[in-house]
């Protein structure tokens, strides 16, 4: 009797042993609850990263005089280091051919398509003249992170969350509507990663899968 009440204490310990381990094991991969920051927090976050790069998907669709629209999709790749005044960007096509590819450096810009190279200072009149698109890269630094480009830019904010929900922007002369659907916490930012951005008869639709910051 004594062994037979020994072998249900120890079989007791052993049990416990095996919830309390797989209680620990739960607790360890528990979701972790995302602390929202002030406006201010997060632009002075940003301000502190002075390299960042980026992966995703970008389209671009023109509704045309004819009522036809056209549209142009790639994968972006996008690196800027804003401390020496460097870029470079990579448009791929789903099969894997580049597109385009871009090198900037002090407001100098090589643009490389089809083998062949053009050079200009000015990038987005530049873009446009080689491809017929529409790609507003010096603003498009500022919108992704949910920055103004202008002084009289507009950003909306989420009561909740405190991130940017739309931002109205003037760039060349125009005047662009961004809104942010979707954030995720990259090097504890909550940075954007889905895009809508509107003029006149163009959107351009943005998917981030990755963003890489570095201070």
């Amino acid at each position: 009797m004594a062994k037979h009440s020994s072998f249900l204490f120890f079989l007791c310990i052993l049990l416990s042993t095996i919830l309390s381990g797989c209680a620990i094991k739960k607790n360890n991969h528990s979701p972790t609850f995302i602390v929202h920051k002030s406006a201010e927090q997060r632009v002075a976050q940003l301000a502190q990263i002075n390299q960042w790069h980026l992966r995703g998907k970008i389209a671009f669709i023109e509704q045309r005089k004819d009522k036809k629209s056209k549209r142009e999709s790639a994968t972006i790749a996008w690196q800027i280091n804003e401390k020496n005044q460097t870029q470079e960007l990579n448009l791929t096509s789903y099969l894997g051919i580049n597109v385009l590819n871009l090198m900037s450096e002090n407001n100098q810009h090589l643009i490389k398509v089809q083998g062949k190279e053009y050079r200009g200072n000015n990038l987005a009149q530049l873009v446009y003249s080689i491809t017929g698109l529409t790609l507003p890269t010096n603003a498009l630094s500022f919108w992704l992170k949910g920055l103004p480009y202008q002084s009289t830019d507009q950003v909306k904010l989420s009561s909740k969350t405190h991130l940017p929900i739309n931002l109205t922007s003037q760039f060349d002369n125009n005047q662009w509507q961004i809104d942010y659907s979707k954030y995720k916490v990259f090097d504890d930012i909550q940075m954007a990663t889905q895009f809508t951005i509107k003029k006149d008869d163009l959107l351009i639709k943005i998917v981030i899968k990755k963003w890489f910051l570095t201070h």
